[in-house]
């Protein structure tokens, strides 16, 4: 029989056990809603990451759009600014302000054409001394990439001119460094007015496609502004005496002249001829090369656009050298100097306006290439005859034509017939006229169509 100290002694090791294991499950589930209050810690710890997060996100796309916005919004503003003024110096100051602001232009001008001199000068810059300003003076003709735009009636730019090599000798040369260059054109005659040129920029070595087209964007609008306010204006100024004549002229010589040659005819109407005379005049003919074969790769359209803008741009070459283009014969064009007006210069404006034309095309070519493609040439070849030809309004009673005729026109037709792309070849006559201010290659004599006599032919190779 188990005595009761037994049963007392079991009785106690049985509280003990149960004590302790009741002790042991309660420190476990302690352990077990520490980890959980931990665990739920951590949760809201994340939590709130991710909300944080998503506020500075949310922050940070809200403020960029802002941004975007009120720089969209500003830039609209100065643009109105621009194209709503009428003060040339308001105009200037609100177009290189957006030179700055977008552009990060630090140096730059805006040249105007001076009528009476054929040259241009600083009419508004930044970052230029005044006695420095003063002092620049561009030539149409100047060899440098700002001579290069006004000649080619296009806008040019230093990345695209340092992947021709042809036009590397161009970068440093000439009165002004250029970065980007574009012509300004007037509304009635289409001729340069002005010039929009960037000397100096931050991002120069590195400036994208975009700032590209953003400083056409502006030069745009800055030939706008000039059309409606300053240049527009003078014009009218200057002509209110004399608007009958002048526009009487401008319907008969408007499309063939320039301005220029316009204004001396008003100085000398007497000196017009009408009706078919005998006149000494110097013929240049032109003509692209492989056009039927191009013709095939551009649609109607283009072909179109192509040939108006092949043709502004060789139209304001002639006038820069005071030529008349006399017709467009598809692709071909006839120019005459010495007519309507003879002046003491018009050989070696006919030979400086060919060498001209040559260059300008390699311009026009990599405008047309960034549209069809780098295998799209263009070429084009130069004959240039001087002699006696029928000259005057010719034609029917009911449509006549200021022209001229003859065997000498037509000497200057079969020379660029046989002049490869990119030459200009001239007769003997020719040649004997500037023979001490160009440098040529005496070829074999030809024998041209409608002559039996051969006529000796000079390849022009540059000026002297």
């Amino acid at each position: 029989m188990i005595s009761i100290s037994s049963l007392l002694a079991i009785f106690l090791v049985l509280l003990i056990f149960v004590t302790l294991f009741l002790f042991k499950k309660n420190s476990e589930q302690g352990v077990y809603i520490s980890d959980l209050l931990k665990e739920k810690q951590k949760m809201y710890s994340d939590i709130s990451k991710i909300k944080h997060d998503a506020q500075e996100q949310t922050t940070e796309i809200i403020t960029k759009t802002t941004q975007k916005n009120i720089k969209q919004s500003t830039l609209f503003l100065k643009i109105k600014k621009i194209v709503s003024s009428f003060d040339p110096d308001e105009i200037c100051n609100n177009v290189f302000d957006i030179l700055v602001k977008e552009l990060g232009v630090t140096k730059a001008c805006i040249l105007l054409l001076n009528e009476r001199k054929h040259v241009y000068t600083v009419l508004s810059s930044i970052g230029f001394m005044a006695d420095e300003q003063s002092r620049i003076v561009i030539s149409p003709h100047e060899n440098s990439l700002i001579g290069m735009a006004i000649r080619s009636n296009l806008l040019v730019d230093i990345k695209t001119i340092e992947r021709d090599q042809s036009f590397q000798a161009l970068v440093h040369k000439g009165t002004l460094k250029t970065l980007m260059a574009a012509p300004l054109h007037h509304s009635k005659s289409s001729e340069i007015m002005a010039v929009l040129n960037i000397c100096e920029m931050q991002n120069a070595s590195n400036y994208s496609t975009d700032d590209k087209h953003l400083f056409n964007m502006v030069a745009s609008l800055l030939e706008v502004a000039f059309n409606n306010s300053l240049i527009y204006e003078t014009q009218i100024e200057e002509s209110q005496k004399n608007v009958e004549e002048r526009e009487k002229l401008k319907d008969v010589f408007g499309r063939y002249v320039s301005s220029q040659i316009i204004d001396e005819i008003l100085k000398n109407a007497d000196s017009i001829e009408l009706g078919g005379v005998s006149k000494q005049v110097t013929i240049l003919a032109s003509d692209i090369r492989s056009f039927s074969t191009m013709s095939e790769v551009f649609t109607a359209q283009e072909m179109v656009a192509m040939l108006n803008d092949y043709f502004s741009v060789m139209t304001e070459i002639v006038n820069i050298n005071h030529g008349c283009v006399d017709k467009f014969i598809g692709d071909a064009m006839m120019v005459l100097f010495g007519a309507p007006l003879k002046t003491p210069d018009d050989n070696f404006n006919a030979i400086r306006c060919a060498l001209e034309m040559q260059d300008a095309i390699k311009i026009f070519e990599n405008k047309w290439r960034e549209i069809k493609g780098n295998d799209l040439n263009f070429k084009i070849g130069i004959g240039i005859n001087t002699g006696e030809v029928i000259i005057g309004n010719i034609g029917s009673s009911s449509r006549m034509e200021y022209t001229a005729i003859g065997d000498n026109v037509n000497v200057a037709f079969r020379l660029e017939e046989i002049a490869p792309g990119g030459t200009i070849f001239i007769t003997e006559s020719f040649y004997n006229e500037i023979k001490d201010k160009v440098n040529v290659k005496k070829l074999d004599p030809v024998t041209v169509k409608g002559r039996t006599k051969s006529v000796q032919v000079y390849e022009v190779l540059s000026l002297k």
